[in-house]
């Protein structure tokens, strides 16, 4: 790879690669998932500031440099007193001797400071980079990334602790330096190596997310006018009769948002101990189970959000965009996952999939996450030892999975938690109304059928439209 061809790398590229926290992929409008990674982005550089002013010591006889800050478009640090004792590197697509900062309560202050306070690099005006907003922070105490982005037209919010992620993002950086043949490359990267990356103690990003969550509540929270333009035909849309405005929905979206960012912050760090336990088989173990139930719990959070999302008095006409997808390719990704799932609790779990299997038609985030609900929640049910058949079967211009039980099923009673939720006390199971549970799949263009069988418990059917009148041949 010439130097040049990192003009088209994206920094966003270097996180996606990992799987680290990423946020707003539901169906949010465009406009609202801008707003969303906006605030996110203003609380993240006040939640660093915050981190900075308790890590960094101030001492105003012998300021000394204890970091070394990158960002762009524009310097991000607002304090004068950490600024002073940090190096600031300004990556901008122009000359910047005019200082935009994000909105700040210290403006005026900060204009106090002059331009040549900072390293100034410019980016080519065809660099990648300039559709990007971050900032990387690197101290003795810890290294971080944060970053705003825009993919497929849509802004979204990444951030990461990982040394390795750190160190790629610094080579995509650095490449930038020598491309523009600053004089200040060398200085930089001796800060570089300096504060080289390592892994931070917890509490550090157990702090950041706890500051994070903080200034997320005071951001003012701003929904955008409703877009009035036509959506495209394989669009489907909920039509249904207001609900009462219902607290619990704002209540659950508000919980479920604030359990998914600790559990990610959770994830993040096992990540991080998982690279530095190859040589451990036994902790390894134990920490891809953790990051299994993150991740199980995470989307089930996700799941619960955007259900809310459905249900909620603000979706008299909730739209989800449909797409042709492969079922082949959710079915590979998603079978193992799910079979791990039975085996935690010793279930058979039998999947009979058609030779070949056509496209259909629907929004595969919210199609995958609703179907591993459903077999979570019927794993549950069974008792250890338990058969549970998956059957996939061709049904005319639709495709139809079946899910029922071979083994008796535990009758544990139910519990309705308000209109969107179904709580087992026996188990702690905690799961998705039937009502809500059709809703969506209608919403996903399909159909959930219920029924009752005598010591079988509950047989879910599931139809779902195919795409491009594709019919299977078995």
């Amino acid at each position: 790879m010439i130097l040049s061809d990192y003009l088209g790398v994206k920094l966003s590229d270097v996180l996606l690669e990992e799987d680290f926290p990423s946020f707003f992929d539901g169906d949010d409008s465009l406009a609202q998932k801008s707003i969303n990674a906006q605030k996110y982005w203003h609380s993240s550089i006040k939640s660093l500031e915050k981190l900075l002013s308790e890590t960094i010591k101030l001492d105003e006889n012998n300021r000394s440099i204890q970091g070394l800050i990158i960002s762009s478009p524009t310097p991000i640090i607002q304090d004068i007193k950490l600024i002073s004792n940090l190096e600031t590197v300004v990556f901008s697509g122009k000359n910047n001797s005019q200082i935009a900062l994000m909105p700040c309560d210290n403006q005026e202050q900060f204009k106090q400071i002059p331009a040549s306070s900072f390293i100034d690099v410019f980016l080519d005006v065809n660099d990648s980079l300039n559709s990007e907003q971050f900032c990387l922070v690197l101290t003795n105490k810890f290294s971080c990334i944060v970053l705003k982005s825009i993919n497929n037209y849509q802004d979204k919010f990444q951030f990461s602790f990982c040394p390795e992620i750190i160190k790629k993002v610094w080579l995509l950086l650095k490449t930038r330096l020598i491309i523009s043949e600053n004089y200040h490359t060398e200085y930089v990267e001796e800060l570089f190596n300096k504060f080289y990356p390592h892994i931070p103690d917890y509490k550090i990003i157990t702090k950041f997310t706890h500051y994070l969550l903080q200034y997320l509540s005071l951001e003012p929270n701003h929904r955008p006018e409703h877009n009035r333009i036509s959506r495209q035909s394989n669009s489907i849309s909920l039509k249904k009769t207001p609900l009462p405005p219902y607290p619990e929905f704002e209540l659950l979206q508000a919980l479920t948002h604030e359990i998914r960012t600790p559990l990610a912050t959770i994830k993040t760090l096992t990540k991080l101990l998982l690279k530095k336990a190859k040589n451990t088989p036994e902790l390894v173990k134990h920490l891809e189970s953790i990051e299994q139930e993150c991740t199980e719990q995470i989307n089930r959070m996700e799941l619960i959000f955007r259900a809310a999302e459905l249900e909620s008095k603000t979706a008299v006409k909730c739209a989800v965009k449909l797409v042709p997808i492969s079922l082949e390719q959710i079915l590979n990704q998603s079978i193992p996952h799910w079979k791990k799932q039975a085996q935690r609790r010793n279930i058979f779990l039998d999947i009979v999939v058609p030779h070949k299997l056509p496209q259909i038609v629907s929004e595969p985030s919210m199609l995958t996450q609703i179907l591993t609900g459903l077999m979570e929640k019927f794993t549950r049910n069974l008792p250890s030892g338990g058969n549970f058949k998956v059957l996939i079967l061709p049904a005319g211009d639709q495709l139809k999975l079946q899910f029922f039980s071979e083994s008796n099923i535990n009758n544990d009673p139910e519990k309705c938690l308000g209109k969107l939720l179904l709580f087992k006390p026996n188990t702690g199971g905690l799961f998705l109304s039937h009502d809500v549970t059709k809703n969506i799949f209608h919403a996903l263009g399909g159909k959930f059928i219920i029924k009752q069988k005598p010591d079988r418990g509950e047989v879910l059917t599931i139809f779902l439209p195919l795409g491009n009148n594709f019919h299977i041949n078995q």
